[in-house]
C-alpha cells in the first residue's frame, strides 16, 4: 500500500510540475509511466506479469500476423483502427514487459505507436 501511495504522489507530482510536455502527448505519458515504475519498483505483481509476458511471447507471432491481416483487408471505414490495433500490438510485442514496472512503459509505448499510427496520413 505504501508503494501505491508513493507512486500515485510520484505521478501528481509530475503531473503538477509542468514537465514542459503536453498532458496529452503520447511521450509525456511514457515519461510518467517511466517515473512511476521507478517508484513501485518490485511488486507481488511481478510474477504474474512475467508469467503473462511468457505466454504473450508465445503468440506474439500468430498476433502481429493476424494485425497486418487485418490492416490489409479491413473495409475502408474499419482500416483506421485496424491500423492502430497492428500498432499497438507491434508494441507490445516488440517490448514485453517482465514485471509492473515494465508493464507501465509498455503500456505508454503502446499508446505511442498508437497516437502515431493515427496521425499517419492514409492510415
Amino acid at each position: 500500500m505504501k508503494r501505491f501511495v508513493l507512486a500515485l504522489v510520484a505521478l501528481g507530482s509530475l503531473a503538477l510540475a509542468g514537465c514542459q510536455i503536453s498532458q496529452t502527448s503520447a511521450t509525456g505519458w511514457g515519461q510518467i509511466a517511466s517515473g512511476v515504475g521507478l517508484v513501485i519498483g518490485q511488486t507481488k505483481a511481478d510474477e504474474k506479469v512475467a508469467k503473462a509476458s511468457a505466454q504473450l511471447s508465445k503468440y506474439c507471432g500468430a498476433l502481429q500476423a493476424v494485425a497486418m491481416g487485418a490492416t490489409i483487408f479491413a473495409p475502408e471505414k474499419q482500416r483506421n483502427i485496424a491500423v492502430m490495433a497492428a500498432a499497438a500490438v507491434n508494441a507490445v510485442c516488440a517490448k514485453r514487459p517482465a514485471d509492473v514496472a515494465s508493464a507501465l512503459t509498455t503500456a505508454a509505448e503502446a499508446y505511442e505507436a498508437v497516437v502515431a499510427a493515427q496521425q499517419t496520413p492514409g492510415a
